[in-house]
C-alpha cells in the first residue's frame, strides 16, 4: 500500500520526551490534542499529569514545524456545577492565538460523539464549530469540523 498514510492521534502530554518527538515527526499524520489553553479548564475537564502546562505544550508544539494537526473538542455544559462551555470566546480567543503560533498544517475540531460520564455535557452546535472553522481558516490555516 505505497498510497497508505500513518496517522498517530496523542494526547500530547508526552511530546516533551525527544523519542516521542521524534517518533511522531516520522508519521505522515500527527495529530496532537489541544482542548484549550486555559489552565483551570483543562485541569477540571482533562485532567492531565499534575506537570502538564498549556504554555509548555505549545512551546513543543511550535517545534513540529507545521508538521503536526491539532484536534479539539469543543463542548457545553457542566462538570461538578463549573460551565464548561468553551465555545466561548474567552476559551476560544487564546486558544486560536496558541494555535496561530503552533502553526499546525490543519486543525480538525469536534464535539462531543457519545454519551460521557459526566451526564451535564452536551454538544457544541453546528454553527458554533463552522464559526470557529471560519476563524482558523481566516488565519490560513485548514481546518475541518466533525458534528
Amino acid at each position: 500500500c505505497p498510497e497508505s498514510k500513518v496517522s498517530v492521534l496523542s494526547n500530547a502530554t508526552l511530546i516533551n520526551r525527544k523519542n516521542v518527538f521524534d517518533a511522531l515527526m516520522m508519521v505522515d499524520n500527527n495529530i496532537l490534542k489541544l482542548d484549550t489553553v486555559s489552565p483551570d479548564y483543562i485541569r477540571l475537564v482533562n485532567r492531565p499529569p499534575a506537570t502538564y502546562s498549556a504554555d509548555r505544550q505549545v512551546e513543543i508544539m511550535k517545534k513540529f514545524n507545521g508538521h503536526c494537526i491539532i484536534q479539539t473538542m469543543f463542548m457545553k455544559g457542566y462538570i461538578n456545577g463549573i460551565d464548561v462551555n468553551n465555545v466561548k470566546p474567552e476559551y476560544i480567543n487564546p486558544w486560536l492565538k496558541a494555535v496561530m503560533q503552533i502553526k499546525p498544517r490543519q486543525v480538525m475540531i469536534y464535539t462531543i460523539d457519545r454519551e460521557t460520564p459526566d451526564k451535564e455535557l452536551y454538544k457544541a452546535s453546528r454553527d458554533e464549530l463552522d464559526d470557529i472553522v471560519r476563524q482558523i481558516q481566516q488565519s490560513g490555516i485548514p481546518a475541518t469540523a466533525s458534528y
